[in-house]
C-alpha cells in the first residue's frame, strides 16, 4: 500500500512538473519581480550587499526567459528618504530625482504609492508631480486621490488619470492587479480605507481576469486583514515593513522583501491550459556580489555617486571614510526611532551630550533620523549623513526646571511621532512618574543646561510647539557658534564623537 502510495504520489509530482513546464514553454507563467521600500541606488554595506544595477541585471535576465510574462514591481516608498535626495545639484534639490533616474533605466515596469512618497510636499504636490512626470514606469493606486480646492481627483501623468488597478495581459494568461497605500496625513490627499478600497477592486477585476494580486504599502497586520477578507487573492506584494517576510493567509500568499534590495522576491505563477492557477513559487533572492550589475543602470548609478560625492565634499563630509564599526545592529527605522530608545538613538545623544562639557543632559527628536533602515558593522561618513540627512547645528540652552519638565513630558507622550525626544543622562522611572537628571529628581524651580538641535528651538516639531527662544523659560542669551565650529552641523559632532570610541 505504501509503494503504491510512493508511486502515485511521484507520478503526480512529475505531472504536475511537466505542467508547470508547459506552462512555462507555452507563455502562462507570469513572473514578478518584487522590491519594496528602495532608498539607495548603490550596494551598501562596503559594496557587499544591494544596488539597483544588480537589481537591473536580474530583471533584465527574467524578461529574456519569459519577455511577456514578466514584471518588475515596486511596492511603495522610492522618491524619499535619501541622502542623495537632500543634496542640490545645478542649483536645485534632489529630491528623490536620482531613484525616478536611475529606476527608469532599470527597466521597472510598475509602482503603487509609499508615504515618503509624499516628504518633500506639503501645500501641493510639486516635487511629487515633477518625479511622477519624469518617470517611466506606471503607477496604480486605489485608495489615495489628490484634492484640488473642493475636488477630489486622481494623481496622474501627462493628462492620464493613474487607475486604481491594471490587468496585464501577455496574451495567454490576464492577471489583474491593484494598488494600495497606508493613510497619508497631507491636506492635498485624499483617503479612502484601504480594505475597502482592496475588496471593491478584487469584486471589478475577478470576472475579467485569470487571477488577481495586490501590490500593497501596508503594514503587515493590515495585509492579513486584507488577505482575510479578500481570500480570491491570490499574492499580496507588500511593502512599509522593511524585513523579508512571507506569509499565508488561508490561500493568500504575503510576501514582502528587505528594504533598500537586500533582497527581492520572484513570484513564478503557474497557469494550466484553461488558465487555472497550478501553484505559485516564490523565492528570496539575496541581492550581493555574486549577483552581477546591468552596466547601463550601474553607469546612471555611478553618475548620480558622483554628483553626490561632490556635493558631500563641498560640505564638509569625505563620505568613503570609515568612522565606526557598530558593535550591536543600530535599528533607524522609522517604527523605532519614533517610538523606543536604542543604541543609534542613544549614541547620537550622548555624543549632543559630550559636545558641550558641562551640560546637565541631551535631548533630540526622532524624526530627525531618517535612515529608515538597519545598520550594522562597518560605519562610514556617507551612513552618518543617511541618517542624519538634514543636519542642522545643535545649541546648549539655559532652561528652567518646569519648563524642562514640560519639553520631556511632551516628548514621551509623542510616541510614533517625529516629536518623540531620545536622551542622554535623563531617565523617566514609570513607577513614581519621575523624570531624573542623572541620578537626581528633576527639580521644577532648578536651573538645567541643555543640549538640543536648534531646529527644536523653531517650535516647529510635534507637541513642541511651545519650545521656542521667547519662552520665558529660556534663559537668554542663547550663545551663537562660529560656523567653523563643528557644532554647527550634528552630523560632524556624531562623527568626531564616533572617531573617538
Amino acid at each position: 500500500m505504501l509503494d503504491l502510495f510512493f508511486y502515485r504520489s511521484t507520478a503526480l509530482r512529475w505531472l504536475l512538473v511537466l505542467a508547470i513546464t508547459a506552462g512555462c514553454q507555452s507563455g502562462r507563467t507570469v513572473t514578478f519581480l518584487q522590491t519594496n521600500d528602495v532608498y539607495e541606488i548603490a550596494p551598501l554595506d562596503n559594496g557587499h550587499s544591494a544596488g539597483l544595477a544588480r537589481v537591473a541585471y536580474l530583471n533584465k535576465t527574467l524578461k529574456k526567459k519569459n519577455p511577456k510574462g514578466t514584471y518588475f514591481v515596486l511596492a511603495g516608498d522610492f522618491i524619499s528618504p535619501s541622502v542623495i535626495g537632500t543634496l542640490r545639484h545645478n542649483g536645485e534639490r534632489i529630491q528623490g530625482k536620482q531613484m525616478v533616474d536611475v529606476l527608469n533605466q532599470a527597466g521597472l515596469d510598475l509602482v503603487t504609492f509609499g508615504n515618503h512618497e509624499f516628504d518633500y510636499d506639503d501645500e501641493s504636490p510639486t516635487v511629487l508631480n515633477q518625479r511622477i512626470e519624469e518617470s517611466k514606469f506606471r503607477w496604480v493606486i486605489a485608495n489615495l486621490q489628490r484634492r484640488e480646492g473642493d475636488k477630489t481627483v486622481p494623481f496622474s501623468k501627462d493628462g492620464a488619470n493613474f487607475p486604481p488597478s491594471v490587468i496585464l495581459d501577455n496574451g495567454k494568461v490576464r492577471v489583474g492587479l491593484f494598488g494600495l497605500c497606508i493613510p497619508v496625513s497631507k491636506d492635498f490627499v485624499q483617503v479612502a480605507d484601504p480594505l475597502e478600497a482592496g475588496r471593491r477592486e478584487y469584486e471589478d477585476l475577478k470576472n475579467r481576469c485569470d487571477v488577481v494580486v495586490a501590490l500593497t504599502h501596508l503594514d503587515v497586520a493590515d495585509d492579513q486583514r486584507l488577505a482575510e477578507q479578500v481570500p480570491g487573492l491570490a499574492l499580496i506584494m507588500g511593502g512599509h515593513d522593511h524585513d523579508h517576510m512571507q506569509l499565508q493567509v488561508g490561500k493568500v500568499a504575503i510576501a514582502k522583501a528587505d528594504a533598500n534590495a537586500k533582497t527581492v522576491y520572484i513570484h513564478r505563477l503557474h497557469f494550466d491550459r484553461k488558465n487555472r492557477l497550478l501553484n505559485l513559487e516564490s523565492e528570496l533572492k539575496t541581492i550581493d556580489e555574486t549577483v552581477p550589475e546591468d552596466p547601463k543602470t550601474a553607469a546612471v548609478v555611478a553618475k548620480w555617486q558622483q554628483i553626490a560625492n561632490e556635493s558631500f565634499r563641498d560640505l564638509g563630509f569625505e563620505p568613503t571614510e570609515l568612522v565606526y564599526t557598530t558593535p550591536v545592529p543600530w535599528d533607524g527605522r522609522e517604527a523605532t526611532v519614533r517610538r523606543e530608545h536604542g543604541a543609534l538613538t542613544s549614541t547620537i545623544a550622548q555624543s549632543m551630550f559630550q559636545a558641550f562639557p558641562g551640560s546637565d543632559l541631551a535631548v533630540f527628536n526622532g524624526g530627525s533620523v531618517r535612515v529608515d533602515d538597519v545598520l550594522e558593522g562597518p560605519i562610514t561618513q556617507y551612513d552618518i549623513v543617511r541618517i542624519l540627512p538634514f543636519g542642522g547645528g545643535i545649541s546648549q540652552v539655559n532652561m528652567t526646571g518646569d519648563l524642562l519638565q514640560k519639553v520631556l513630558e511632551a516628548g514621551r507622550l509623542s510616541r510614533g511621532k517625529g516629536g518623540f525626544l531620545h536622551h542622554a543622562n535623563a531617565r523617566y522611572d514609570d513607577t513614581s512618574q519621575t523624570w531624573y537628571i542623572a541620578d537626581q529628581a528633576l527639580n521644577l524651580s532648578g536651573t538645567y543646561k541643555v543640549v538640543l538641535p536648534d531646529f527644536l528651538l523653531t517650535g516647529k516639531e510635534f507637541g513642541l510647539g511651545f519650545l521656542v527662544p521667547a519662552n520665558p523659560g529660556i534663559i537668554k542669551p542663547i550663545a551663537k557658534l562660529d560656523q567653523a565650529d563643528s557644532r554647527t552641523d550634528i552630523r560632524k559632532v556624531f562623527i568626531g564623537y564616533l572617531k573617538g570610541l
